[in-house]
């Protein structure tokens, strides 16, 4: 059965992911904080909810190894209210590179030998664009996972594993939505599974 692990999914953009994904047959694994989302997508979508903080490195990362998930689709995004640089506090600096940056790595990290030994996988890393990004922070990250994106696409080349950036966009998201089944379907992987329906099935007389 084919997997997908969807980070950030309790927030819009993972949201709409996640959903499009379960809606093509995927079974999705949706990570993230709030428990009333992820359940509302267990009932609604047939979705895996999982409920965690991805700063908890260790548990996040023996999660990871444990799924072997076939694609993984980065849409953990946490930005400080604040915009200004210098009013930032390092709780702000610590908590965006975290979840922004730190925990695409470590997620990424966990999953790849899975994906190789296969020859076959995806990542999927949303971020802001740059020239779009709001703050000095948010650039950063932004810049550092495009660089990742093409380190790693390069690493992996001849793998069968893809690496690709989706731009963030603007809401309600559902270009960023079909935009990442278009890249999992260019990189050959699709669904082998049934759509998930929250109707009855009828009996066939």
């Amino acid at each position: 059965m084919t997997k997908a692990l969807v980070t950030g999914a309790t927030r819009t953009p993972g949201r709409v992911i996640a959903t499009m994904l379960a809606k093509e047959g995927w079974e999705v694994h949706a990570l993230g904080r709030d428990r009333v989302a992820l359940e509302e997508l267990r009932g609604d979508h047939g979705i895996v909810p999982m409920a965690m903080d991805l700063t908890d490195r260790d548990y996040v990362r023996s999660v990871a190894e444990g799924m072997e998930p076939e694609i993984v689709v980065h849409a953990a995004l946490r930005w400080p209210a604040e915009t200004q640089f210098l009013q930032l506090t390092e709780a702000d600096i610590d908590m965006a590179l975290e979840v922004n940056l730190s925990a695409t790595l470590h997620v990424t990290r966990a999953v790849l030998p899975s994906m190789i030994a296969r020859g076959r996988g995806a990542l999927v890393m949303v971020s802001p664009d740059f020239d779009h990004a709001a703050s000095a922070v948010e650039k950063t990250a932004a810049a550092a996972i495009d660089g990742l994106v093409r380190s790693l696409s390069d690493e992996l080349a001849g793998t069968g594993v893809s690496v690709r950036r989706l731009s963030l966009g603007k809401p309600p998201f559902d270009k960023l939505g079909i935009e990442a089944l278009s890249l999992l379907t260019a990189s050959g992987l699709q669904s082998k599974t049934l759509p998930f329906s929250s109707e009855p099935n009828e009996r066939q007389g």
